[in-house]
């Protein structure tokens, strides 16, 4: 038994005649006498009386026709909640990212939250955190990833906490202090390192470190272009900082801490009472759910 072959019967048992129900289906009389026929070979039941000039319904079929109408009533339902939800999330997502949580830990969120929505695209725009802050505040982006303790307590902010990790001195895997258990920032201090601009959240936390340790490594490159930077630690031209995530899953680099148990948070933040679009919103919303369920 099929829903069209329902909806056919329950339309001529409505009409109370083959040839009505044909012209309000759009379909041709034959094929709507076919449809119904079918059913009752498949039930094995008389459905319809046709010795009158009127089609009526037997006993069976009435009872079938009440049955299938609330059948048919919870199927359109269904069909309209299901419509109201794609409609929902179509368009594109938009959301503002420093490369290395772009990188290594977005991927997977993204690629969940579009598998379940395939009629969303997704724009994802790298910038530095200091950047995407300052532009959430001017109202000039809807939704985007900051860090730091101050940021995500700030009630400017409506924020969804991401991830905290430790941030490590990132290195190839053959070098001298590949196997340390901890670094000590003073350390730094003349150490060949390829680093982020300015801006960038990891890089703001190494020249705090290094200002209050009165420190100053050797910058031999400067570049917001993370597989740039993870180019030259593998080629040993200098070590980086970098969170663990980095550290995991980058064969051939390891991560070892900096002294003083440095972590840095991380959030998805939108300005605090601000209506954004429906996309970005659910979005919001499904991360949230997504980490209070724990990882996937």
């Amino acid at each position: 038994m099929d829903l069209r072959k329902l909806h056919i019967f329950t339309t001529v048992a409505r009409c109370a005649s083959f040839s009505q129900a044909a012209e309000q289906l759009h379909m041709a009389q034959p094929a709507v006498s076919i449809a119904v026929r079918k059913l009752e070979e498949e039930l094995g039941l008389h459905l319809l009386d046709r010795s009158g000039r009127r089609v009526q319904t037997t006993s069976e079929g009435l009872e079938l026709l009440q049955r299938a109408e609330f059948i048919l009533a919870e199927v359109a339902e269904l069909q309209h909640s299901l419509g109201e939800r794609r409609d929902l999330l179509r368009g594109e997502l938009s959301v503002s990212c420093p490369s290395m949580l772009a990188t290594y830990f977005l991927p997977q969120l993204l690629g969940d939250f579009l598998a379940e929505h395939p009629g969303l695209s997704a724009n994802v725009i790298q910038r530095g955190t200091t950047d995407i802050r300052q532009q959430l505040l001017r109202g000039e982006m809807e939704i985007g990833v900051i860090s730091g303790d101050a940021d995500i307590s700030d009630n400017a902010l409506h924020c969804v906490p991401l991830l905290e990790q430790p941030i490590l001195l990132c290195m190839h895997s053959e070098h001298p202090w590949a196997q340390r258990r901890e670094i000590q920032v003073a350390e730094l201090q003349d150490s060949p390192m390829v680093v982020y601009e300015s801006g960038y959240f990891i890089r703001d936390q190494l020249d705090r470190l290094c200002d209050a340790a009165s420190v100053q490594p050797e910058y031999r490159m400067q570049s917001n272009f993370l597989p740039l930077l993870v180019s030259m630690v593998r080629q040993g031209i200098g070590t980086t900082i970098g969170l663990a995530i980095l550290a995991e899953q980058e064969p051939g680099i390891v991560g070892v801490p900096l002294a003083g148990d440095a972590h840095l948070r991380m959030a998805l933040a939108k300005r605090r009472g601000a209506t954004i679009s429906r996309v970005n919103q659910a979005f919001l919303d499904w991360l949230g759910g997504q980490l209070r369920s724990g990882p996937n």
